[in-house]
Formats: C-alpha cells, sequence, structure tokens
C-alpha cells in the first residue's frame, strides 16, 4: 500500500525556515540590547545611590557646625572648616567610594545681614548650603545629586 502525501502533509521549505531563523534573530539581538541597556542603568542608579550617600554625609557634617560668630566666617575645608562663604563656585573634592570615583562641590552662600548700627554690622545671620556629588562617569546632568539646606544664627536685637 502506498501513501499519498496530501498538501496538508508537507513540511517547512528551506525558504520558509531562513525566514523565521530571520525573524528569531532580529527578536533575539533586540532583547540583547534590552539587557544591555538594563545593566547600564543598574550601574548608573548604583552610581547615584552612593552619591546620595556621600551628599547626605557631607550635609550631615555641614548641619553639626554650629552657626556662631567664630564659625560663620572660618574657613570652609572638609572635615574641620567652617561655615564662611565660598566663592561663587563653590568648593570642589574628588571622593572615592566603593572604588568609584565621585566630584563633590560645596557652596555656602550668606543671604542676610545685621544691619548697620547694630552691634556686630554687617555680619551673616543666614547661610546657604548646596552640595552636589557628581558620579565620575556620569552621562546626563540627572545623575548629579544635589542637597540644599539653610542655617541661621540668632542675633540679638529685633530687624
Amino acid at each position: 500500500m502506498k501513501l499519498q502525501k496530501t498538501a496538508a502533509q508537507r513540511g517547512f521549505t528551506v525558504l520558509e525556515a531562513a525566514i523565521a531563523m530571520v525573524i528569531l534573530m532580529i527578536i533575539g539581538l533586540a532583547i540583547a540590547s534590552v539587557f544591555t541597556y538594563s545593566i547600564q542603568a543598574n550601574g548608573r542608579a548604583d552610581d547615584r545611590e552612593l552619591a546620595m550617600a556621600i551628599a547626605q554625609k557631607r550635609m550631615e557634617w555641614l548641619r553639626t557646625i554650629p552657626f556662631t560668630t567664630d564659625t560663620r566666617s572660618a574657613a570652609y575645608s572638609y572635615p574641620d572648616g567652617g561655615l564662611a562663604a565660598t566663592a561663587a563656585a563653590g568648593v570642589s573634592e574628588t571622593v572615592t567610594s566603593a572604588g568609584r570615583s565621585y566630584t563633590v562641590n560645596t557652596i555656602i552662600t550668606d543671604l542676610n545681614f545685621v544691619p548697620a548700627g547694630q552691634p556686630d554690622a554687617g555680619a551673616c545671620t543666614r547661610k546657604r548650603i548646596q552640595v552636589s556629588v557628581t558620579p565620575a562617569r556620569a552621562t546626563t546632568n540627572f545623575e548629579v545629586v544635589r542637597v540644599s539646606t539653610q542655617r541661621t544664627t540668632q542675633v540679638v536685637g529685633s530687624y
């Protein structure tokens, strides 16, 4: 007995198999690029997490300095400086954490002053402190961590 081939029993042709393999290869490459992107995004997230820890540590240190007549004019330097105003560009330092390099920029700006004719005239009574931490391998501005606070001191008298 001889079997007859019907149209429903036919297999794939070489051309159909080749087209299917090309489609699967394109899908595979797209998935591989997603994995590459996610690995890079995780690395940037790690950098940002460490940058936030550095910024918080620096800001906590700045907040522990008492804002007095002695410290408000003492030059800023980490870890034993004061709260004197920095240049507009701030003070930049390089810090290494977990084997990664970061640039820490600290800007201290004098905001309010004791009025003329009062004791301690011209002395600063309020300061803005800004700390920004940039990972060395940052490629966008979104990877920079910025923390800001204001400090005030009590001055006798009404203004």
